[in-house]
């Protein structure tokens, strides 16, 4: 009789994590693109090239809190950059990263 521990392993080549090695990457990337209010904000750092992170709750109609909280998970997702400059942080987009994106697409 055949071990069965043989006959449910999914051979070397099928291994998701060895074939696409760059997929959680991609799941952080895509999860932190998952929301209008983020969406909306990276569509105004593309337009706009740099915002002042006051100015973005005229694109989103949110409060300040909210679109701090979306601007967090930009940048800890590397999709944003922040600059401090005095009182004001200014942000932009991470074009590396944004490259990257496009790679990570099927």
């Amino acid at each position: 009789m055949a071990d069965s521990s043989e006959c449910c392993r999914l051979p070397d080549c099928c291994a998701v994590d060895r074939l696409y090695p760059d997929l959680a990457e991609g799941e952080s990337l895509f999860g932190a693109l998952a929301d209008e209010t983020r969406l909306a904000i990276l569509r105004q750092l593309r337009e706009r090239g740099e915002v002042a992170a006051c100015d973005f709750h005229a694109c989103c109609d949110l409060a300040q809190p909210t679109v701090s909280y979306h601007l967090k998970i930009l940048r800890k997702a590397g999709l944003v950059k922040a600059e401090k400059r005095g009182l004001w942080v200014y942000y932009s987009l991470n074009d590396e990263t944004i490259g990257r994106l496009r790679e990570l697409l099927p």
